[in-house]
């Protein structure tokens, strides 16, 4: 996987071994409530193998791959990671986590951006689906406050077999809304991007 570095001071790059502990951090209350750590460490261990099997180039003749990558600042510090999979050139942003010691300030956007320059610049994504539980429906309203019924109309769903259940909305979204809504914001407008 390429690495995304923004000028803003965030870097993009694929999940490594060493990672195991901070994602195993961030996954503990991933969506809400508690996770085992027989979950975490699970699916930990799938992201971990389908990263390394990933190839851009799979992605790129529009044949099913997925990817986690681990968002950081230039300096290291990791915040967050997403978690992707690909099919006909469409993303399915599986899992958007921040560290709970970073949540609350704006780092979620900045997965995101970065995140759209990866699938959108360098893969050739036309669109993105991304599924949130709606306890986040404020941030989802942030980024696209023109969801449609269908869109939000979810039915709950008991998405990694344990007792909770979670309501979920469903947003999807072209690469130009994705480039429309970035080159708006008043923060991430002006930010560039090095693929490397």
């Amino acid at each position: 996987m390429a690495t995304v570095t923004s000028s803003n001071g965030y870097k993009m790059r694929p999940l490594l071994e060493s990672d195991q502990s901070f994602v195993m951090e961030c996954l503990k209350d991933f969506p809400i409530g508690s996770n085992t750590y027989y979950q975490r460490i699970t699916e930990f261990s799938h992201m971990l193998y389908v990263t390394e099997g990933y190839n851009a180039d799979t992605v790129k003749a529009g044949n099913q791959c997925s990817l986690t990558a681990v968002l950081e600042k230039t300096d290291g510090t990791k915040l967050g990671f997403n978690h992707y999979e690909f099919d006909e050139k469409v993303v399915t942003i599986k899992m958007g986590v921040i560290h709970p010691t970073y949540r609350g300030e704006g780092h979620a956007t900045a997965n995101l951006m970065l995140g759209g320059a990866l699938c959108y610049t360098e893969l050739g994504c036309t669109g993105a689906v991304l599924e949130l539980v709606d306890t986040y429906e404020n941030q989802l309203e942030r980024w696209r406050p023109d969801l449609s019924t269908a869109e939000t109309d979810r039915t709950n769903e008991n998405k990694f077999g344990d007792a909770q259940t979670y309501k979920l909305i469903k947003i999807t979204a072209k690469a130009t809304e994705h480039e429309t809504h970035r080159a708006a914001h008043s923060t991430w407008g002006s930010v560039t991007y090095t693929i490397s």
